[in-house]
């Protein structure tokens, strides 16, 4: 196992669902103590917001969903951490970034609950502030994504957000901007559009309003260099710690490029393995990079199927 080389992938928004990691929490002791040191450092009650059916409204909110994720991926690496092989590189979408840098050790693990508890209330106040939406378009160019977007800009402000892989692009912005890219793309014969269930336009200019406050916020973090690179998916390079306040401040209104993150894996890692609820970056990363193992580890079968595999039985 120690000649393998893998890579971590941390999930981002969208992933939770209710029950995430309940299995786990009620049989693995090293992922309930995380967990339950992850409440008091938030102030919330994780368990009733992860297992509670009646807490599901609130666990899509955004300023609970973002501190929800990266507690139970920083949890998940707590248990896995001992038995990895050589980790080559972190890639987290978005808010996943967070959990990578953490699990890394460029910061602790609850500084980044601290930040991103208030980035998910500053990113919600953005969003409750102007109608807003997101929609995934398929098997688009992104030249002619890109050229929908122009012809939508007398309509408001809408742009490119997120490009996950090399047929999946998210566009975001103002609704009727949105709907009238929607609407250019339906005239070329795009076939396949689907609006995305998120409280607002994240990775667009709409999110400006929350920059400032978490500027301050990161300025703050004394930032140490972590066991292994994370790669951001805003710039496409390794995240240095003299950069770490402005990347992660101009992440919020910058593209995602999980495509371009991810190619930098290729010929690198053995197996690439997703931290947290879902298997939603595994997917992206499987259409990207062919010919490596793909792992995700969300509950108490995954976790053991996964180190059995690393562990070639």
């Amino acid at each position: 196992m120690s000649k393998l080389k893998v890579g971590l992938l941390f999930s981002g928004q969208g992933a939770q669902k209710t029950g995430m990691g309940e299995e786990l929490y009620q049989q693995n002791a090293t992922y309930k103590a995380a967990i339950d040191q992850a409440s008091q450092t938030l102030d919330i009650d994780l368990p009733k917001l992860y297992f509670d059916s009646s807490a599901a409204d609130q666990l899509s909110e955004t300023r609970f969903t973002q501190p929800a994720i990266v507690a139970m991926s920083c949890a998940l690496y707590e248990v896995v951490k001992e038995q990895l092989p050589t980790v080559v590189a972190g890639i987290g979408l978005s808010l996943g970034e967070y959990s990578a840098l953490a699990t890394s050790g460029f910061m602790t693990t609850a500084q980044a609950l601290k930040l991103v508890q208030l980035r998910g209330r500053l990113m919600q106040q953005a969003s409750d502030a102007q109608p807003s939406k997101m929609v995934a378009i398929m098997n688009t160019p992104i030249e002619m994504i890109q050229e929908a977007c122009d012809a939508a800009k007398s309509n408001g402000l809408v742009s490119i957000a997120n490009v996950n892989t090399p047929k999946q692009v998210v566009i975001g912005g103002e609704v009727e901007a949105v709907d009238a890219a929607v609407s250019y793309l339906e005239s070329k014969d795009v076939k396949r559009m689907v609006p995305l269930k998120v409280s607002g336009a994240f990775h667009t200019p709409l999110m400006q309003p929350a920059q400032s406050e978490l500027h301050d916020a990161l300025t703050k973090v004394n930032w140490t260099q972590g066991n292994f690179p994370v790669i951001s998916t805003t710039t496409g390079k390794p995240f240095k710690t003299n950069e770490l306040t402005q990347t992660l401040t101009n992440q919020l209104i910058s593209t995602t490029r999980f495509t371009d993150a991810i190619q930098q894996l290729n010929g690198q890692v053995d197996a690439v393995i997703e931290l947290g609820p879902g298997k939603t970056l595994m997917s992206f990363a499987r259409k990207t990079v062919k010919g490596i193992d793909y792992y995700h580890i969300d509950d108490v079968d995954t976790l053991n199927k996964t180190m059995t595999a690393l562990r070639g039985e």
